[in-house]
């Protein structure tokens, strides 16, 4: 009999990693790097490929993506609910909740739609507080999106892994976290590793000011990202706010980024081009949004954090759980 006992409590206290949000968290940042070391060994040190050439890239990026979101996290790490199927995990991470498919590629377009509206107004207001007039060689100049299409422009192309940072930050960190925290903190939290996983980019020498402004409006639209996919449990809004968002940013700031101190950009970024302004408008127009054309969306994400609650004893919750 006490062997028996002994093993369930065993049992019960085998370590699941999705029980831990924060060493998820570690372990997906360090999965992430890990795989975009070992893709860039493969294509540029042994395959040849040069590293300032669009396509190379592009492959270099997609493929150490798919490697993290599609082998290393559902089958090494078992995140984000642990040992699924392969199905089950693209359901567990929003990424086959497409329906109502029209409907949630309406709400995505028209959040995109308050965004660049605001970037737009931040080049003009800059323009206006140079004194200047808005003519239409500016009007043309700010919203041409010919210099972000081909063939003048790779963005289409370089743009599109940025679809596989929400699979990662909302799919799965998110999700992660909602399994121990409430809404808002898990949106938070993950917002947080959002905005401080673009400090990374001092690596690549990049300005100490424009790479804080980043952080901080990161976070920011993190902050969104992370509101819509709760609301929807769809990683397809998301992920077309987040692309269009990175196709058509040096079209419709470009005034900006031309024209002014790396510091002002980084103040206009934080307040008005992806900050303050643009996610409130977003979030309150989502909120709307959802409310009165997807009914019930709020109340169906958690159906599997509770089904999971249900099937495992409440001894192995965590400590911080709701």
């Amino acid at each position: 009999m006490k062997s028996t006992n002994t093993n369930n409590q065993t049992e019960k206290k085998k370590f699941q990693l999705y029980q831990h949000p924060w060493l998820s968290l570690l372990a997906v940042m360090v999965t992430f790097v890990f795989s975009m070391v070992l893709a860039g060994i493969v294509f540029i040190g042994l395959i040849g490929l040069s590293d300032n050439s669009p396509a190379a890239q592009f492959t270099q990026m997609m493929t150490h993506h798919i490697l993290t979101v599609f082998i290393l996290v559902p089958f090494v790490l078992h995140l984000p609910k642990g040992k699924r199927t392969f199905r089950q995990y693209l359901d567990d991470i929003g990424l086959s909740r497409v329906h109502p498919f029209i409907r949630l590629v309406l709400l995505g377009l028209s959040c995109y739609i308050i965004l660049a509206l605001s970037q737009v107004a931040a080049s003009v207001i800059y323009r206006l507080s140079e004194g200047l007039s808005i003519n239409g060689a500016f009007i043309r100049q700010v919203l041409d999106p010919s210099r972000d299409l081909p063939p003048g422009s790779p963005s289409l192309l370089i743009s599109f892994p940025s679809i596989f940072e929400e699979m990662v930050f909302r799919g799965i960190i998110l999700t992660v976290f909602l399994g121990t925290y409430s809404e808002r903190k898990s949106i938070i939290f993950s917002s947080a590793a959002f905005g401080l996983w673009h400090a990374l980019n001092l690596l690549n020498g990049a300005d100490l000011v424009w790479t804080m402004g980043q952080v901080v409006w990161a976070f920011i639209m993190g902050l969104f990202y992370g509101y819509v996919f709760v609301r929807t449990r769809s990683l397809l809004p998301p992920m077309i706010v987040h692309y269009l968002s990175n196709v058509f940013i040096s079209t419709l700031v470009g005034y900006l980024q031309v024209r002014a101190s790396i510091e002002v950009q980084a103040l206009y970024g934080v307040i008005l081009s992806l900050g303050v302004v643009p996610v409130t408008l977003m979030i309150l127009w989502t909120r709307y949004f959802t409310s009165r054309w997807l009914p019930g969306s709020g109340a169906r994400q958690f159906s599997d954090v509770e089904e999971a609650a249900i099937r495992q004893p409440s001894s192995t919750l965590p400590a911080g759980s709701r």
